[in-house]
């Protein structure tokens, strides 16, 4: 099925972000206003002008699904609000019921990627890590969800 342009540019302009996050995120455990905000700005417009105001909402309740949980645990100190600004990119391209897949994959990509550092802290005889940078997890559960969270629910 073609989608129409608007929605490919929506969907390239949140490839571009978790790509871009993901580089900064590693190597100096940042995720930049610069990218997460512009990336929302396009999604919100592109769905808007294929969908209109209905589509624009399915858009807002997609970005509350995914971003909420995280702004939640940006004020306990447990995550960036890089992290969440990101997260509600992935929520407002994905859309409602999608973002929960979204939302279920990112969290089970956190996990493990959690695990697997602190695993390799311990096999190289460090301390367990203080930081995980979580949009490594947030890019590859949220690939996960647009290639088989339609299986999901």
């Amino acid at each position: 099925m073609d989608l129409p342009w608007q929605v490919q540019v929506a969907d390239a302009a949140l490839a571009l972000a978790l790509l871009v996050s993901v580089v900064t995120d590693l190597r100096s455990r940042l995720i930049l206003n610069a990218v997460t905000l512009p990336a929302l700005a396009v999604v919100l417009i592109c769905f808007f002008w294929v969908g209109g105001v209905e589509q624009l909402f399915n858009c807002l309740i997609g970005l509350a699904i995914c971003a909420l949980p995280l702004l939640l645990a940006s004020w306990k100190g447990w995550m960036g609000a890089g992290d969440v600004k990101l997260m509600a990119v992935a929520g407002a391209a994905s859309g409602w019921p999608a973002a929960a897949a979204v939302l279920l994959l990112v969290s089970v990509a956190g996990g493990v990627q959690a695990l697997l550092w602190i695993l390799a802290a311990r096999l190289r005889g460090e301390e367990r890590p203080k930081y995980v940078p979580y949009g490594l997890a947030i890019a590859v559960g949220t690939a996960a969800a647009f290639f088989w969270g339609d299986q999901l629910f």
